[in-house]
């Protein structure tokens, strides 16, 4: 055969797919290079997906304590008034508010208390201490004015000072003075006598207090001692 035909004999005896792959098999060491690749590009875009959840997750946890720390402000406040806690001062339904209240309610008070007057004086007092008026009668939520007397028996000034307590214990919550003499120092000349008045009110929440059934009567003492000089 002539060397032109022995070479078209052995081209066209080669394998179809041999003389038409437009390229051959990767070799090994090549494939496990780009399944490296491939599995760190993977990785790569888990590790994306899960810093941008965890940024979310720090983002509404900051948003939730912001609006938090401006809801506590209210609330410690509130807190502080009901107990007092941190020096502030309390807040509570005065007597007025609460007088108001129970007229727009319609509802009106009708047990009738007797409030006796008690006067007494420490051992070594020159005093002459009495109250004007035995007792008066008020209902819950009305005021009332009662009178003291203190007279100087000596012959030399004397400074008293006075205290004061509500009997029985249970109903002193709802004994309310709006002027006293208690407390303050009080100075008579010898001879000297002094009228000293006490306005009060009884809270008008005695009459539904179901603790203070049977109490009809309150007991206002007043006892006066001799100043420290």
């Amino acid at each position: 055969m002539p060397p032109l035909s022995r070479l078209l004999h052995r081209h066209l005896s080669l394998p179809l797919a041999r003389r038409h792959s437009p390229f051959h098999p990767c070799p090994p060491a090549t494939n496990a290079f780009l399944s490296r690749g491939l599995a760190s590009s993977s990785s790569l875009a888990g590790r994306e997906k899960s810093s941008r959840r965890t940024l979310r997750y720090l983002v509404s946890v900051a948003v939730a304590m912001v609006g938090a720390s401006y809801a506590a402000v209210p609330l410690y406040q509130r807190f502080c008034q009901a107990t007092g806690f941190a020096g502030t001062t309390q807040r509570r339904e005065t007597v007025e508010e609460k007088i108001s209240r129970h007229a727009q309610d319609g509802t009106k008070p009708s047990r009738e208390i007797i409030i006796q007057f008690n006067a007494d004086v420490a051992d070594g007092m020159p005093w002459k201490f009495i109250p004007t008026q035995r007792e008066v009668k008020v209902k819950p939520g009305e005021s009332a004015l009662a009178f003291y007397t203190a007279e100087n028996s000596s012959a030399a000034p004397i400074t008293g000072v006075s205290t004061y307590n509500v009997a029985p214990m249970k109903a002193a919550i709802y004994f309310n003075k709006i002027q006293c003499f208690c407390f303050e120092e009080q100075t008579l000349a010898p001879g000297e006598q002094i009228d000293m008045p006490v306005f009060f009110y009884i809270d008008p929440e005695f009459e539904t207090d179901p603790k203070m059934d049977g109490v009809n009567n309150i007991v206002l003492s007043y006892t006066f001692f001799k100043a420290k000089e």
